[in-house]
Order: C-alpha cells, then structure tokens, then sequence
C-alpha cells in the first residue's frame, strides 16, 4: 500500500501547498494511475478527503507530541505525519504498525537526513499514550479539535445554534453525506425508480416525493442515470424548487444555475412547458447545464452567460418566478467539500454579493413574481441576514416561506430557502 500513501502526499501536497481543489487534485492524479488497484484507489481518496476534514485535529495532535511548531515543518513532512496520525486515529483496518513504518519510509523519500527518525518517534509517542487525544478544557476549542473546524467557525455556529446544537450539527457534518437520487418525474416515480434499481442489484427506498436514498454505486456509469431517469441531488437542495412553485408554461429565471440541479428540477416539475432561463458567468459551467438537460430530456431549458451581480436589461420584468440560489460559504456542505474546512475563501465579503443577486432577481419579475433566495449554508448573516437587509430596501416584497435545514434532524445538508413574494 505504499504507493497509494505516496499518492496521497502527493495529491494533499498539490491541495496545501498550491491551493488545489481535492476532488481535482484526486481525478487528476488518479487518472493517470493505470496501474493501481481499484482497492489502492479508494485508500488513496478515503486518506486525502480524512486527511482533509480532519486537518485541525491533526495539526493539535502534532502540536502535542512535536518539538517544532507544524508550521515550521517542511511540508511534506507536515503532511506526512497528518497522513499517519490520521490513520492511527480514524481507521480500524489498517495496523498502528503499518500506519508508523509507511509514513516513515515516506519521509526518508521526502524528507531530509533525520526527517524520517523525526516522524517515527512522534507516531510512537503517540501510540504509546494510546492513540489518545487529551482535548483542551476551552468549550470554542474543544469543539474545534474534536470535530475539525475552525474557531471562527466554532463560534459562529455555537452563536446561531447554541454549543449543545452546534456541537450535533458539527458532528453530522463529519459523517459521509447519504447518497440521494431525484426521479425524473417525466419519466418515472420513486417508487419505479426504486424498482428498476432493485433489480440491478441497487439497494434504494423512497425517501419524500421524488426522492430515492440509495446505497453507493458508480452513478455515472449507470445506464438509467445517463439515459435520464434521475439525477443526484440533496433533499435540502430539492426543495429549492419546490418552494419556487414553478407551473406549466411559466418563465423561471434561474440566477446561478451551474450545474444545473435546481434548473431541471424546476423543468421538470413545469412538465417541461415553459421557459427556465439558466444562468451562469462561465461559460464551461454553462455546458453543464446543457449537458444535464440534454441527458434528461428537457427543452424547455435556455442556458445564459450572465453575472447574477450585474443587472442584465433583457430579463428586466419577463419572469414569472426566480430562483436566486447563490454562491455562499458553502458550510452546509463541508461533508460533500471537505476543503471548506480550509476556510480560503472570505466569507465577510459574500452578503453583499449575495444582496447584488437578490436585487436583481426582483428586477426580473413580473409584477405578481414569486422570488426564491437560497443558500448551502447555515451562516445566519448569508441568510436570513441578507433577506431581512433586501426587505429593509425593498417594501414591496414578505417572507412567505423560511426553513434552514440541518443535518442532525433533516438528514441533508445545512440549507436555507426563503421565498419572498410582493406584499
């Protein structure tokens, strides 16, 4: 197994190091791979994304047991020792001794003279206290040790939620996101879906509606999804749609559609009668759409080139409904995009952003439009923070429906959806 570990340095490296994107980083690596084994494959994803969302941990246990500050460490062996501390810590199936001796041999490839006696006497100090991790007696810091996150983070779900709540949500977000599938309802129901998957040997039950819970299978490669009979999606993110109450003949803009999800589910649930006006700034995330409409078999779907930000002229009061699903912190997700957790990205400046979009979306509406804002996080001031400032300088529209989804009770992501419609 030595060869996926170096795999996973390498693809962590790519990831710490230059700012690269996990689930890329993996493909990228992965695909060139010819030789290795499915079972060597599946190590190498299952150490980068435990690697990932557990950094924070990691990086207190090499506080503890490290003479030098993680900081101060090169950074192949930084990672090299999260890559076994993780191991010993978080994986059942592989041996404390396997887990010390590979992550030594890794860094007397990697590491300077000494660097691998340096690895091998803090993963056995640590053995020898049991593999036990001593958290701090700081509630902020405790929490941010034990499930990962940043004190940033730890404060401002303890602050919106209370510690007791935050702490469950924190700890669902941990655990690996279900795997949810929606029905095409032009093609078949749940209950059909669930059937024809059966008899491929595919576990799957109804979860609510269109929506099928199934047990992890190669989705891509399966003949009923590329022939459009479901998609992949979250049952937060399904009711996004629902809440839109988009009907036959309508014209739905959806603002930020890549890849596509919200905008053929709402296709769909128009029975693919109308227009949906899907929009997106990248030109490469616009051919997503295209692509899923396209394996679904829908027309009804015209996919656009446009920044959600900037108000564009020709939508301005064409729009029965809009759908504002817009670019957030994403922290309702952090089980789904372990890199989250990284906190790169400014979450200060995304309200205002998020209020841009909101703005602009009422301008498309007709004048008896309904208007649905949503966001994959739980951060209060992305959400109802920046509806209650558009209701503040906007009079003429009311909250009609408001639910932030969590994961402890709702068994999906953190979500939120609001719709708004003229007072």
């Amino acid at each position: 197994m030595t060869a996926a570990r170096e795999a996973a340095l390498l693809v962590l490296y790519d990831v710490f190091k230059n700012g690269a994107y996990s689930n890329l980083a993996l493909k990228k690596y992965l695909s060139g791979a010819k030789d290795m084994t499915a079972a060597d494959k599946a190590l190498v994803t299952n150490l980068v994304y435990g690697v990932i969302s557990r950094h924070y941990t990691l990086l207190y246990v090499i506080k503890r047991y490290s003479k030098i500050k993680p900081k101060k460490l090169a950074d192949y062996i930084r990672i090299i020792l999260e890559l076994g501390l993780y191991q010993l810590i978080y994986t059942d199936k592989i041996p404390d001794s396997a887990a010390v001796n590979e992550s030594v041999k890794l860094a007397k490839r990697y590491g300077r003279n000494g660097s691998d006696r340096f690895v091998n006497a803090v993963l056995r100090s640590f053995c020898r206290d049991g593999c036990v991790i001593g958290y701090p007696e700081d509630e902020t810091e405790r929490l941010a040790v034990k499930y990962s996150y940043s004190a940033d983070t730890v404060r401002l779900l303890c602050d919106s939620l209370g510690s007791e709540r935050a702490e469950r949500v924190m700890a669902a977000l941990n655990e690996p996101a279900p795997l949810t599938l929606r029905a095409n309802i032009l093609k078949c129901d749940a209950q059909t879906l669930c059937g024809r998957l059966f008899a491929q040997g595919i576990e799957a039950w109804p979860c609510e509606g269109a929506l099928v819970y199934s047990e992890g299978f190669d989705v891509g490669k399966n003949e009923m999804y590329n022939n459009g009979w479901f998609s992949v999606q979250d049952r937060a993110a399904y009711h996004a749609a629902l809440a839109l109450g988009a009907r036959e003949g309508e014209t739905v803009i959806d603002m930020c559609a890549a890849p596509g999800g919200k905008s053929t589910h709402i296709a769909e649930l128009m029975r693919d009668s109308g227009r949906v006006i899907a929009c997106d700034v990248h030109e490469h995330k616009i051919k997503l759409i295209a692509d899923a409409a396209k394996r679904l078999g829908l027309s009804s779907i015209e996919t656009r080139i446009s920044d959600g930000t900037i108000q564009n002229d020709a939508f301005t009061g064409i729009a029965d409904r809009v759908l504002c699903d817009v670019p957030c912190s994403g922290i309702g997700v952090i089980r789904r995009k372990p890199d989250i957790k990284l906190g790169r990205n400014d979450i200060s400046r995304l309200p205002d952003l998020q209020l841009a979009i909101l703005k602009n979306g009422a301008k498309y509406l007709k004048d008896n439009g309904v208007l649905v804002y949503s966001t994959c996080t739980i951060n209060p001031a992305e959400n109802g923070g920046v509806v209650d400032k558009f209701l503040n300088e906007n009079g003429g529209f009311k909250k009609d429906f408001e639910k932030t989804y969590l994961p402890d009770t709702d068994n999906s992501d953190g979500f939120y959806v609001c719709r708004l419609v003229r007072a």
